[in-house]
């Protein structure tokens, strides 16, 4: 976890200020907090100035950089943002550990054979909590994937130990990590383990 470094809307684009100008109110608050927070973190990964990192955001879509400046992802609830940077593709997901889900139904209607083997059997509070960090693994996945949580949920199984987790379709298998900090469980996941212990990220 690195501590962003302040800055204003200032630091923003053009094309994000332009952005921000045509969004409602409440969206373009929004929009703007998260591009400087980004912006923030970013600069000192790269040791930029927060306006000088080639941050490309648009409204509604993943965060990117250039070619040769690494791969983002980006998670948030609705009391934190998380902010991923890697050198590789990588993917993350962050959700508050006391949400409260539709457990049974989820794992009935969205999750693998395998998994609901493993999980049917458990007690209402944990199954909540082991459906929810499943989640985590899927959701993450998707966004590795560049997928959609409709088409693709069904298809990512998450793997005894939850350390990796494997699309049942194309076959493709991830590694996969999840982490607690504070109020909040967030999972990370990534084609290579060695790619997982060198991913800086932010949150707040």
């Amino acid at each position: 976890m690195s501590a962003p470094l302040p800055c204003d809307a200032s630091c923003l684009s053009m094309q994000e200020q332009q952005w921000s100008s045509r969004l409602p109110k409440g969206r373009s608050d929004v929009f703007i907090h998260s591009r400087v927070w980004m912006r923030a973190c970013l600069a000192d990964r790269f040791s930029l100035s927060p306006k000088a990192v080639p941050l490309q955001a648009p409204p509604g879509e993943p965060p990117s950089l250039p070619s040769g400046w690494g791969f983002l992802s980006l998670s948030h609830c609705r009391d934190a943002l998380l902010l991923g940077c890697s050198e590789h593709p990588i993917g993350l997901d962050l959700e508050r550990r006391d949400r409260m889900i539709p457990a049974a139904s989820i794992l009935q209607r969205s999750y693998g054979h395998e998994e609901r083997k493993r999980l049917q059997h458990l007690c209402v509070e944990d199954l909540r909590q082991a459906v929810l960090k499943h989640w985590l693994i899927k959701e993450a996945s998707i966004k590795w994937q560049k997928g959609s949580i409709a088409r693709d949920l069904r298809f990512w199984e998450v793997c005894p130990g939850m350390s990796s987790v494997v699309h049942q379709r194309s076959h493709q298998k991830l590694a996969a990590v999840l982490h607690g900090y504070e109020s909040w469980e967030f999972a990370v996941v990534a084609a290579d383990q060695q790619v997982l212990q060198s991913i800086a990220l932010c949150l707040a």
